[in-house]
């Protein structure tokens, strides 16, 4: 896929991730979702809004045909509540 036919894909799921509500906002910015290439970074200050912003990417990747690689995927907890023993999931594994 063209840079930039990526770059309009990638607009959509910008603004949907923004009008959701979720992800991270500083000074009132939105940085929930930071986009380089074709790697995407979401940010959220709960591991539930996590999951919300996941629900969207699902919902955008089914619309436009395209498929998330969940080999390269992973989640970091940042936090006093990152230390607590356990496994957190984020999303069901396929």
């Amino acid at each position: 896929m063209s840079p930039v036919l990526f770059a309009v894909y990638m607009d959509t799921l910008i603004v949907r991730l923004r009008s959701s509500g979720f992800g991270c906002k500083i000074a009132d910015k939105y940085y929930g979702c930071l986009v380089y290439a074709d790697d995407i970074m979401l940010i959220s200050h709960t591991a539930n809004a996590m999951r919300r912003m996941l629900a969207i990417c699902d919902q955008f990747a089914a619309d436009f045909d395209l498929k998330f690689n969940n080999t390269k995927s992973v989640a970091m907890r940042i936090g006093t509540l990152a230390s607590t023993t356990g496994k957190t999931t984020i999303a069901p594994q396929e």
